[in-house]
């Protein structure tokens, strides 16, 4: 990125910042005070002032800690006050008239009159919906499910539709990588981090989980990715409060992880600051058996032990300049320290008889130090939801690799050394407008991405104690790539049951790659249009369907691209492809919803130029390379289905499952095979309340399934866990349960070689015990949040 764009992109931001913080028109205040039957403050109130001649022109504000509330004023006319709350009877005001050079306006005081309900009155309503179907995504809906009440947002989602939630990842149904936001943001933690982050957030501050299997044009287009949007309520409670989370897991070592979060909240301004520690040690082994066309196989284990070692704290700003404009900021550390422990050892025959033994002792280690900054302007237009927000995004990641082997090959003995160190920096910068009118709602916006990354990798050979570097396996690469974005979209209700959303997004992609050590540059430039398309009907409130459709890319990644030789060890080898090519995607979605407890989608996909991952078996097996090739277009078919049952009183039970059969054509039958196969899994949660107690038992069970050469023999995961809630449910304790169903704990799986055919087996330390403590503190519970609750409801009324 040149010195003058620099230039530009900072100006943008100061002018940006300049704009935000300034108020050129003028304005006239209404201020007014509202009390109860007995002359009481009421604080937290819901009030809307409307305006007479347009009367879908409304403000909407809260009652302040004395039971005031107040407005800004911009044009003379007349306005009347509106107030609705749960606790009284509703209140509409008398129509009075403001000059704008008249002064500050002192209503009289507002007395709202309690709600008197007879018995003769009472209306017995049915349960409330778990989840809606939207345009383009399923709103599953928190404060309905007794599931996910008195916990965290782990909780939450392990009952949301769709989502699958282990103690180390959260992923989504038909999807390769999912996308987690909270309140429209981006969160960049992963795998456990984002687990142990997640588990802070309590289950009563999350308001809804947004569902988004096929995201619109805002969203980037790039892989088969799902998102997961959590809402939080807003008008959190005033003060401080703060809560511990520790977990202890024993499998075959002992794991921790600790979590403190702090919140602070004025009208003003907020301030949350969150300290994740994991410390992480597991056990593993992988073994496969390997047969050749010549009667030539081998058999191959490796055990290890790895220990992460993580932390990871983080603060975010919020500050509301005024009514219109809030700012955000966000700034993150991850520091990681990842440490594998491995021997491993092969044996190959020919005709049944030993041919060579190979042993291997190896020790790797990973550091990772990253930094993100995050900050956000967002404007208000007018009163009827019209904004524009600005963010942007720096990142800069450092990755240090570094892997020691001691080889044992038929009693000679041999070390290596390897060494690698990656540097990301990322830069995004994004601008969206929000514009809602009466019948038409549009979103457009632009993006810029940016990323940058040097690649240091050194290899040594061992003689006699000393690191002899290996020229002709060392390579140093610099990777630069450019993306420019803009899209636009449209939603527009025709009549009372149809609903039509339409996108269309543009990306630019530029991407420079060069190796310093043979001096081999790729340079690639492509732009590509992305379409996405949304239709609902809404049969009745019982029923809905909708169909969905959107184009997707998946650009090759910087290490895919690197034709330099990684030897995991001198026998394995994984070398990157220059030539590899960007797949796209489209992807086809029915969905039926009873707006209530059941959704059910048919999908389909078209992937053409798949970037596959390819093992070849040189020198009758002893060597092993894998390298990346634009070979396969893949056609999938598939379903899946979500079921809650909520008709007993303090159980709930979450059924889901999916299926999908798929076809694969390759475009070199000499490297992989042309393929069919299918694969089912079905899921069941079970929740029961009692008191301050919870239990749960959850189980998952995988089918026998084929993924292109890959197919994996059936397990099943058994989870079984209690809570306990203490002290006015401040305190939490709980213990879990988990461990696999298959066959010797393991996974198995075989796959097709080019010139071989495989065997696996798996077992990643999958059974489990753990131990998880929680306790909040400080102002968890205030006066009135009821009420602010319902603000956000009434302030959706236009």
């Amino acid at each position: 990125m040149d010195s003058n764009f620099k230039g530009r992109f900072f100006s943008f931001i100061v002018l940006l910042i300049v704009y935000a913080a300034t108020d050129l028109n003028a304005q006239n205040r209404i201020m007014g005070l509202i009390l109860d039957s007995n002359q009481k403050e009421l604080i937290n109130i819901p009030v809307i002032l409307t305006s007479i001649k347009d009367t879908l022109s409304s403000q909407h504000t809260l009652t302040d800690s004395i039971g005031k509330f107040r407005f800004e004023i911009k044009e003379s006319g007349s306005y009347s006050i509106y107030v609705k709350t749960q606790d009284f009877k509703e209140y509409k005001g008398p129509a009075f008239y403001l000059d704008i050079n008249g002064g500050v306006k002192e209503l009289p005081s507002i007395v709202l009159q309690d709600k008197f309900t007879s018995v003769e009155e009472v209306v017995v309503t049915g349960k409330k919906p778990l989840f809606t179907q939207k345009t383009d995504r399923l709103i599953y809906h928190v404060n309905n499910s007794l599931a996910s009440q008195g916990g965290d947002a782990i909780d939450v989602l392990k009952n949301t539709p769709l989502l699958k939630v282990d103690e180390a990842d959260i992923s989504m149904i038909g999807k390769n990588k999912l996308n987690v936001l909270i309140n429209g943001r981006p969160v960049e933690l992963k795998a456990e981090s984002l687990i142990s982050y997640l588990s802070t957030i309590s289950s009563d501050a999350i308001l809804k989980i947004e569902i988004i299997t096929t995201p619109p044009a805002k969203y980037t287009a790039e892989g088969n990715a799902g998102l997961i949007n959590i809402i939080l309520k807003k008008n959190p409670n005033l003060g401080w409060n703060a809560s511990w989370n520790s977990s202890v897991t024993q499998r075959t070592f002992f794991s921790s992880r600790n979590n403190v979060n702090l919140n602070y909240q004025t009208e003003k301004f907020s301030l949350t600051a969150n300290f994740l520690y994991n410390n992480n040690r597991t056990a593993a082994y992988e073994k496969d058996q390997n047969s050749f066309t010549d009667n030539f196989f081998s058999n191959n284990r490796q055990d290890k032990i790895t220990n992460l070692q993580d932390f990871a704290p983080s603060i975010n700003f919020n500050y509301k300049y005024n009514d219109k404009t809030d700012l955000s900021l966000i700034y993150e550390y991850n520091g990681s320290d990842f440490a594998s422990d491995d021997q491993s050892k092969s044996l190959f025959y020919d005709n049944s008889v030993l041919k060579n033994e190979l042993l291997n002792k190896g020790y790797g280690t990973i550091k990772n130090d990253f930094h993100r900054i995050h900050g956000y302007i967002t404007h208000k237009l007018d009163q009827q939801g019209k904004s524009i927000d600005w963010g942007f995004q720096w990142l800069d990641n450092k990755i240090k690799n570094e892997r020691n082997n001691q080889i044992n090959n038929n009693q000679e003995l041999s070390a290596t050394s390897n060494f690698s160190l990656n540097n990301y920096r990322l830069g995004i910068s994004n601008l969206d407008f929000d514009l809602p009118f009466n019948h038409i709602n549009i979103k457009t916006g632009a993006r810029y991405t940016f990323l940058n990354n040097n690649s240091d990798v050194r290899f040594f050979d061992i003689a006699d104690g000393v690191s002899v570097l290996n020229p002709a396996l060392t390579n140093m690469f610099n990777y630069k790539e450019d993306i420019w974005s803009l899209y636009a979209s449209s939603e527009i209700k025709l009549g009372s049951k149809w609903t039509v959303q339409g996108g269309l997004r543009y990306e630019s992609t530029y991407y420079n790659g060069k190796s310093q050590t043979n001096n081999e540059t790729t340079t690639r430039r492509y732009n590509n249009f992305f379409p996405s398309f949304y239709i609902t009907y809404g049969h009745s409130k019982k029923s809905t369907y909708s169909f969905k459709y959107s184009k997707r890319i998946n650009r090759p990644k910087l290490e895919q691209l690197n034709p330099f030789q990684w030897f995991i060890n001198p026998f394995q080898y994984v070398e990157g492809n220059p030539l590899l090519k960007p797949s796209f995607s489209d992807n086809f979605e029915f969905t039926y919803s009873d707006n209530s407890n059941l959704s059910l989608t048919v999908y389909h996909s078209i992937t053409k130029d798949q970037i596959s991952y390819i093992a070849q078996f040189l020198d009758n097996g002893k060597i092993q390379r894998y390298s990346y090739y634009n070979l396969l277009n893949v056609y999938q078919y598939g379903l899946y289905a979500n079921y809650s049952f909520t008709k007993l009183k303090n159980f709930e039970s979450q059924f889901s499952g999916s299926y999908y059969w798929q076809k694969t054509k390759s475009q070199d039958l000499s490297l992989v095979p042309s393929t069919s196969g299918q694969g089912a899994r079905i899921s069941l949660n079970n929740t029961y309340k009692f008191r301050n107690n919870s239990v749960q038992l959850n189980y998952m069970h995988n089918f026998p399934s084929s993924d292109g050469t890959l197919n994996t023999n059936a397990f099943g995961f058994l989870t079984l866990g209690f809570k306990r809630s203490f002290l006015d449910k401040r305190l939490d304790l709980g213990m879990t349960l988990s461990t696999i169903i298959s066959k010797r704990n393991e996974i198995t799986y075989s796959n097709v070689r080019n010139n071989a055919s495989l065997n696996g087996q798996n077992e990643y330390d999958y059974q489990s015990i753990r131990f998880n403590l929680t306790y909040r503190f400080g102002n968890n519970k205030v006066k009135g949040s009821k009420q602010k609750i319902e603000y956000e409801e009434a302030s959706r009324i236009k």
